[in-house]
C-alpha cells in the first residue's frame, strides 16, 4: 500500500536523483551530461530542486510504500500565472509558443515540472495517483488548468495523460531538436475548496 505525502527537506537527495534519472531515461543521448556535471552545476541543480520543498509557489510530493518506507515515486510542480510572471529565459520558451487562448482568463495554471516512478514500483498506478494529487492541490488553490509536456516518443506518458483527460495543444521542438507534446487539462473548480475530496 502506498501513501502520498508532501516532500520534506530530508527528501531533497531523492528528488535530485529522480530528476536526473528522468533526464537519463527520457533522453539517453544526454545522460552523460548529468554524470559529468561540474561542482557548480551540481550546486545549481541542488538549489533548483530544493526550491520545490516548502516554497509557496511550488509543490513536491512523494509516493511512499507504507510497508517498506521506500520512495516509489515523486512529482514536482509550479503554481504560476501567465499574465503576471516574467516568462523570459530558455526554460520558459514554451509559454511564448503556446496560444494565449489556452490559458484561463485569470492566467493561473499549474505546471507539472517533473514526474518519476522507480522501476520497481511501476505498473501500480503511482504516476496516475501523483498526477491526480497535483490536480487536487491546484483545485484547492482555485487553479483551473494543468500544463505538462513530454517527448513525443514517450507513448506511455502520452497515453496516461490522455486517459486522465489531458488534451494536446502543441507538438514540436521547444529548446532543442526533439519533438515534444504540450498538453493541458482544465479542472472544475469547487466554490468551496474544502469540498474537494482528497485522493488518499
Amino acid at each position: 500500500m502506498y501513501r502520498i505525502r508532501e516532500a520534506t527537506r530530508k527528501d531533497i537527495d531523492f528528488l535530485i536523483e529522480a530528476d536526473l534519472l528522468v533526464g537519463a531515461e527520457d533522453e539517453p543521448e544526454t545522460a552523460d551530461a548529468a554524470a559529468n556535471m561540474t561542482p557548480q552545476e551540481r550546486t545549481d541543480h541542488r538549489q533548483k530542486i530544493a526550491a520545490f520543498v516548502g516554497t509557496a509557489d511550488k509543490g513536491a510530493w512523494i509516493c511512499e510504500d507504507e510497508l517498506t518506507g521506500e520512495n516509489g515515486g515523486m512529482i514536482l510542480c509550479r503554481f504560476r500565472n501567465r499574465w503576471q510572471e516574467d516568462f523570459s529565459g530558455p526554460s520558459n520558451l514554451i509559454f511564448h509558443l503556446l496560444e494565449p487562448s489556452i490559458f484561463p482568463p485569470d492566467g493561473a495554471f499549474c505546471e507539472i515540472f517533473q514526474l518519476w516512478v522507480h522501476p520497481d514500483h511501476r505498473r501500480q498506478g503511482l504516476a496516475r495517483r501523483l498526477k491526480v494529487h497535483v490536480e487536487q492541490a491546484a483545485r484547492h488553490r482555485g487553479i483551473s488548468m494543468i500544463y505538462t509536456h513530454t517527448l513525443a516518443r514517450n507513448h506511455h506518458v502520452l497515453t496516461l495523460n490522455r486517459k486522465l483527460g489531458y488534451r494536446e495543444v502543441r507538438r514540436g521542438p521547444i529548446w532543442d531538436e526533439w519533438e515534444r507534446v504540450s498538453l493541458v487539462k482544465y479542472l472544475p473548480i469547487s466554490a468551496n475548496p474544502a469540498d474537494v475530496p482528497d485522493s488518499d
